[in-house]
């Protein structure tokens, strides 16, 4: 058990189950932290292989300790001055006995177990003690197995007396027997501490396991007081400098020998047999003791304990006597015994007492023993009644029979001190001490770092969780608020790009998001979940309904279907943008490039994103435009194909979704095409078989895999080019096949008809005309799929001006702009037919496939990945291949210049310029004042990059090239200019609302809203030279468009329209546009700064009579009309009247002549407030009736303009109406708040109010 329990505990077994449980816990939790299987064993393997090398590696230093203590043993004897020839030659003799005793050791059972290192792996303990003590005799005589045995036969276990120090070898342990002059004398120091040195240096990780401390019993209880406190100090100093040179703290282990020489000690103890006397005599304490345990009260409690003990046994054998006489030592023993206390006692106290200069000493525990039963025992009870009573005994002392029989020794050594083996500590000093505390305080801060690191990662975990949750619950939105095309497509698109990102993450992801929690695969998947099924209602299912349609028409068409001029599976798309135009089921190309479709969206071994790619958006396009219901057509197509560009993209995940077939109606159109397809010519069956192989040997291309990483954010490319139609599958195939082809008998498979046929083409014509006829037939294909390409890239909205510069800063780079990248590899994808490529192309041809894989597949954005295509020398021209002059646009491009350079590096060079005007307007801080500047100057075709740029591409860039090239190449070099210009018009947009709220806004709410006629409840009236401060023609509303917006909107007369660049200009409010007629028109009315010359309007009133009154007076302007309840007749007015004072009231007259003031109010606006005042019934005949009332009277009156102000104008008066109450807070940008006023009607003042 014990053994099983050692093995248990042992270091190296407990390291090992450590290593083997990292080793599982990586295996098994692999998926957790997304670690690879194959990795996660691997990991395993290496921590188990390493735990084997680190064992190896300390075998290994152990055998070399080993070896450097035998060296130490070997070594000869140093003469030293002063020492004699004997003892030179006793300490040869030790030399000598010591390697004999490790010889024996070595050939023993541990030797034969641990090799060289068994010396070196036993443990080794020290003794220490005055002379005379006892140490050698206490190890000779303890019952321990010795290897040593000299020639005669006896047993030798000490040799060399204790001179220097004696080494015994034991089977369980090895004692260190020092010379007593040591631990007293000081002059033996130096020694001493060499001695301890050399321990230390051939056995530095544990030089001792523990110290033996000795003292005779004798010694101290015969000697006074201040013998013990000496001595105890003396060996106090040999522990410290122990710890201290060794390094160690050891347990001490307190040996009080020569317990023979208390009287009493034979007597008592000589019937114990030899089981008994091998036991324990003492007291083993705890290795840890609490404050309140001092070493003097540990040592007084179990002394009381050891001494109660004798006194019980001392009973039972007197019991056991049964009368018979008994020695005298059995009564004396117990109380000599407790006569010692004392002295001990002392000796305990001074050892292990506290002291802030030395480390306190590991008090294990304290024995007592005998060696050898000689010598005169002292009684110390006699000796205090001899001294007490002053008695002198005269009878000789009694006999003692000597003997070598060990007391309490052998257990004591084995199963108490080398038992106690692993209880050793190392000792740190200041530098360990130091070293450590760095080592601690590392490992926590590498601990922190790595909890820190966790609990970042986790955090940033958590919210790329709740942003990918925000994404789906806002695409769930978006269709729940509008269930139209345009949501669904938003939707998708949305969660589109999160995918993207998350796929960008698998290959440079971020630190934050790692360490072990990247949640980013689980994400990735259902986000795929929700996109497929998005796709699945979006695209598949109205394909897969159209699709069958149209093959339900060519199954059930009764005419004979048509024969077609050239292979159906590989005719080009048609490169206009245009909508889809319906296929024919008479037609064969029709049916046949359906099936096809048909089969490969349900097959996934068949899948040819580049044939998808075209079939899909033909037939996609037709639903699409029927479902786009308000949305516009260009950001329809945009969308679209983004996400079918995106979505044949992944045609290799397994996750990728498929329709069903209906698989009678495939049948049924293969078997009809069968027999049509069979008499096409087996020049268009092999070059499709050709083909269709190619397309499956190489991958697709993309506008993602063009650009490389980071830019399907700035590019958008919505068709995809079959891996067929590339340079590498031309050199590593397609050429090949096509020789191939034109020299042999091949046999042909196609997979939509299930047929197979066995073609000889070398019947049809020469190896020559057939190469040319197959080449011509795949070329011709080739370039319409990278026209496609072409004619479907688009630069992304740049939503604000911070996105337009972090945009720019990618196009705008001659080295890494993603538009340069793809014209490069347009052309070396397009050039290769070039006659001048020849040479070239057979250099490509080495490394084509690696230069591929990493610019398709692993989307390195790196200039040089685009192979090298020969351009023209500067002043000549190259002549082109039929493929190359597809692309000459391309080729004119890249073609060096005089002056070294292309046309493309000098477009990119001006887009760094245009990249470092938008730097410098971000870093103003406010970019509206430079945007405003930028729009001003490119309208006003000024310094601007924007116009300059566009003047380039318009004039040098297109200039002579076929107008199929230029209508697909002027969108991808215009695009950024326009884009640019849109954003730079956001922050210009915003600087002008500011202006306008400085300008004009501020100063009329506050001097103008308040007042009356811009706010009914005002109490006070706006002057005239007040509204014309910010209305008329030299308002500040006048002043603010002739500056602020002065180059950015055209002014004809008093109406206004935005400036325009490429269709694009500032956004004017409708509200500024409708209302700018009548803030900048001359004043009207009360309004008019000079009422002489303000348009008057004329008007009738007629009174009716007032029952309880006996008339009343009406007076406006200062015309008065007295009506007393009689006849009445229209009276004219005008108004305004310039020779009166401003007013209006009405009055009437009691039956007891008193007055009462129906109404007034002063003011030039007296008028109008009269008339709010007034309830307003309209008559049939266009007449107003006007009412007033208080509580005792009501009185009305009849109502007839005669003439407006506008009328009075003259021909050239603009039809305006009021100033109005507000005026909006912003001018420029798109505000959904805001509503258009009402169109003018040209009515007056009086009208106006009349009319409400």
């Amino acid at each position: 058990m014990s053994r099983l329990r050692a093995t248990v505990t042992d270091a190296r077994f407990l390291s090992l189950l450590g290593f083997v449980a990292l080793g599982a816990f990586l295996v098994f939790s692999a998926d957790m932290f997304g670690i690879p299987s194959s990795w996660a064993i691997a990991a395993g393997v290496v921590l188990v292989s390493a735990w084997v090398l680190a064992s190896f590696l300390r075998r290994r230093k152990a055998r070399q300790r080993a070896d450097a203590l035998h060296e130490m043993l070997d070594q000869p004897v140093d003469r030293q001055a002063g020492t004699t020839a004997g003892a030179l030659l006793e300490q040869e003799t030790l030399r000598q006995r010591m390697q004999e005793a490790v010889a024996t050791i070595k050939r023993s059972k541990l030797g034969r177990v641990s090799g060289r290192s068994a010396l070196y792996e036993l443990p080794w303990y020290i003794t220490i003690g005055n002379p005379a003590a006892g140490k050698s005799s206490a190890i000779i005589n303890s019952g321990l197995q010795f290897p040593f045995e000299d020639g005669t036969g006896s047993v030798v276990k000490g040799i060399g007396g204790t001179r220097n120090c004696d080494w015994f070898f034991t089977t369980e342990g090895i004692l260190l027997d020092t010379a007593g002059r040591y631990s007293v004398y000081e002059d033996d120091r130096q020694e001493w501490l060499y001695f301890l040195s050399q321990l230390r240096k051939h056995r530095p990780l544990a030089p001792i396991n523990g110290i033996i401390i000795t003292a005779s019993i004798a010694e101290l209880s015969s000697n006074p007081p201040e013998f013990a406190i000496s001595l105890a100090r003396s060996l106090r100093q040999r522990v410290q400098e122990l710890t201290e040179r060794l390094q160690v703290f050891a347990p001490a282990y307190v040996m009080f020998t020569k317990a023979d020489l208390i009287a009493g000690f034979n007597d008592f103890f000589q019937d114990l047999d030899w089981n008994e006397r091998d036991r324990v005599w003492g007291a083993t304490l705890p290795c840890t003791r609490t404050g309140r345990d001092s070493a003097i009260d540990l040592f007084d409690r179990h002394f009381d304990i050891l001494h109660e003990g004798l006194r019980e046994l001392g009973v039972a054998q007197m019991a056991r006597a049964q009368g018979e006489r008994m020695p005298p030592g059995m009564l004396a023993f117990p109380l000599e015994f407790a006569a010692v206390k004392p002295a001990l006692k002392v000796f305990i106290a001074t050892l292990f007492e506290d002291n802030p200069y030395q480390f306190e000493p590991v008090f294990r525990g304290f024995y007592f023993t005998s060696a050898l039963q000689s010598g005169e025992a002292l009684s110390l009870s006699d000796r205090k009644v001899e001294t007490r009573f002053a008695l002198k005994g005269e009878d000789p002392l009694p006999e003692r029979v000597g003997s070598r029989n060990g007391f309490f020794l052998r257990d004591l050594f084995s199963q108490v001190v080398f038992a106690d083996r692993q209880l050793v500590r190392q000792y740190s000093g200041t530098r360990q001490a130091r070293v450590r505390q760095v080592a601690i305080i590392g490992a926590i801060a590498a601990l922190g770092l790595i909890f820190g690191g966790w609990s970042w990662s986790y955090s940033n975990n958590r919210s790329l969780v709740a942003a990918v949750t925000a994404d789906l619950e806002r695409a769930t939105a978006m269709q729940a608020d509008s269930t139209g095309l345009q949501s669904r497509l938003a939707a998708l698109e949305l969660i589109q790009n999160r995918i993207a990102q998350l796929e960008d993450f698998d290959h440079n992801r971020p630190l934050s998001l790692g360490l072990g929690l990247y949640q980013g695969e689980a994400l990735r998947a259902k986000l795929f979940d929700e996109y497929h099924a998005g796709i699945r209602s979006v695209l598949l299912t109205p394909v897969r309904e159209q699709l069958e349609a149209f093959l339900t028409e060519v199954s059930t068409f009764q005419g004979e279907p048509g024969q077609v001029a050239h292979d159906p599976a590989a005719s080009p798309a048609p490169r206009g943008g245009g909508p889809y135009v319906s296929a024919s089921p008479s037609s064969v190309e029709d049916a046949y490039k359906a099936l096809k479709t048909y089969l490969m969206l349900a097959s996934r071994e068949h899948l040819d994103a580049g044939h998808l790619s075209d079939h899909l958006t033909r037939i996609w396009r037709e639903w699409l435009e029927e479902n786009r219901g308000t949305m516009e057509r260009e950001e329809m197509i945009r969308r679209a194909g983004k996400i079918l560009s995106f979505h044949l993209a992944h045609t290799g995940k397994p996750e990728w979704p498929l329709i069903e077939n209906n698989l009678v109606l495939a049948d049924q159109v293969r078997e009809r095409l069968r027999k049509v397809v069979r008499g096409l010519p087996a020049t268009e069956r092999i070059y499709a078989d050709i083909r269709t192989r190619a397309s499956t040997r190489f991958p697709a291309v993309s506008i993602a895999g063009l650009t490389g990483a980071g830019n399907d954010s700035l590019l958008a490319g919505s068709h995809v080019v079959s891996g067929a139609f590339t340079h590498d599958a031309w050199e590593a195939y397609v050429r090949q096949a096509i020789d191939d082809a034109a020299t042999g008998e091949l046999q042909s498979t196609d997979w939509v008809l299930q047929s197979a046929r066995h073609d000889d083409l070398t019947l049809q014509g020469s190896p020559a005309q057939i190469r040319n006829t197959l080449t011509t037939m795949y070329k011709q294909e080739y370039a319409a799929a990278w026209a496609q390409l072409l004619q479907g890239v688009s630069i992304s909205t740049f939503d604000g001006f911070p996105m337009a510069v972090a945009a720019m800063d990618r196009l705008g780079d001659p080295q890494r702009s993603p538009i340069g990248q793809l014209m490069r590899t347009v052309h070396a994808q397009t050039a290769w037919d070039n006659p001048s490529a020849a040479g070239t192309g057979q250099a490509q041809a080495a490394d084509g496939v690696g230069e591929w894989f990493r610019r398709a597949i692993l989307r390195t954005p790196v200039a040089s990945d685009t192979p090298d295509v020969p351009v023209s020398p500067p002043g000549m021209p190259l002549s082109r291949g039929e493929l190359g002059e597809a692309f000459a646009g391309v080729d004119r491009l890249l073609a060096a210049r005089d002056d070294g350079g292309s046309l493309l590096e000098r477009y990119l060079l001006q887009l760094s310029q245009l990249r470092s005007r938008l730097n410098q307007i971000a870093n103003q801080g406010d970019p509206g004042p430079g945007s405003i500047k930028l729009i001003r100057d490119t309208l006003d075709d000024g310094e601007s990059e924007l116009a300059t740029t566009l003047r380039f591409v318009d004039e040098q860039m297109l200039a002579g090239i076929a107008d199929g090239q230029r209508a697909a190449l002027r969108p991808l070099l215009v695009r950024p200019l326009l884009q640019t210009f849109a954003a730079s018009a956001r922050p210009a947009e915003d600087e002008l609302n500011r202006i306008w709220l400085a300008q004009v806004h501020e100063p009329f709410t506050r001097r103008l809203a308040v007042k009356y006629p811009f706010s009914a409840e005002g109490d006070l009236e706006a002057t005239p030279a007040e509204i014309a401060q910010i209305f008329g023609p030299d308002g500040a509303i006048a002043h603010y468009i002739d500056g602020a917006m002065a180059a950015l909107v055209v002014r004809r007369g008093n109406t206004i329209a935005p400036r325009t660049w490429g269709d694009l200009g500032i956004r004017l409010q409708p509200e500024l546009i409708a209302g700018f007629p009548r803030w900048v028109g001359a004043l009207e009315g009360a309004a008019a700064y000079s009422a002489d010359s303000a348009p008057q309007t004329t008007f009738m009133l007629m009174p009716h009579p007032v029952p309880g009154s006996t008339g009343y007076l009406i007076e406006i302007d200062g015309q008065r009309l007295q009506y007393r309840n009689g006849a009445a007749q229209w009276a004219t007015f005008i108004w305004p009247n310039p020779d009166a004072n401003p007013g209006a009231r009405i009055v009437a007259t009691r039956f007891d002549g008193s007055t009462v003031e129906v109404a007034a109010f002063a003011g030039r606006f007296g008028l109008e407030k009269l008339i709010n005042s007034a309830q307003r019934i309209r008559q049939p005949d266009g007449s107003f009736t006007l009412s007033w009332g208080t509580d005792e009277l009501k009185l009305s009156v009849g109502l007839r303009i005669i003439s407006s102000a506008q009328a009075q104008a003259g021909n050239g008066a603009t039809p305006r109406e009021g100033l109005g109450s507000h005026l909006p807070q912003r001018v420029a940008g798109i505000d959904p708040a805001a509503t258009p006023q009402p169109p003018s009607t040209g009515r007056s003042a009086v009208a106006r109010v009349v009319m409400k």
